[in-house]
């Protein structure tokens, strides 16, 4: 009897000790998953009033409006806007008279810290509407601040917006 209250005393704890560590997995990827939606919705939303006078202004305009708006998401911002992950689909859409807008957007985790992506990108402009879907892949580091966005696939956004 004694043996018995043991162990079922050490399967709980065992127990136990899965679901905290299930529930923290989770959580860490529920952040990561928020992280990545709000980073899509600054991405393919706009450009709106704020955005659109800092394109006007000039360089350090858009770099500080990239850092007051992408810097909680993002590890280094200079560093994406260097390799064109952030503001580029934002800028075309500017220069072109395109208003852009999410119109679904999937997330799946693939490993560990790296997350597939897919967004239907509504792109509008004299009130003609029409969709592009958008896929990539994106690591985060530690703290949940995307690093890099890998094997991107526009769908054709960009030479669409470039028309």
């Amino acid at each position: 009897m004694k043996n018995t209250i043991g162990l079922l005393m050490k399967l709980f704890v065992l127990a136990s000790v899965f679901v905290l560590v299930a529930g923290c997995s989770s959580q860490e990827e529920d952040k990561d998953v928020k992280t990545i939606e709000t980073f899509l919705g600054k991405e393919f939303t706009g450009p709106g009033e704020e955005l659109a006078s800092a394109l006007e202004k000039g360089p350090s305009q858009l770099k500080e409006y990239a850092e007051e708006n992408y810097k909680p998401l993002v590890m280094n911002v200079g560093d994406m806007m260097d390799a064109n992950h952030i503001l580029v689909f934002q800028q075309f859409a500017y220069e072109k008279g395109y208003q852009l807008k999410p119109a679904a957007i999937d997330i799946e985790k693939v490993e560990d810290q790296a997350y597939q992506y897919e967004v239907e990108v509504e792109y509008e402009k004299d009130g003609q509407k029409n969709t592009a879907a958008i896929t990539a892949r994106v690591n985060l580091n530690d703290e949940g601040e995307i690093v890099t966005i890998r094997n991107m696939d526009d769908g054709g956004l960009l030479e669409m917006l470039r028309k």
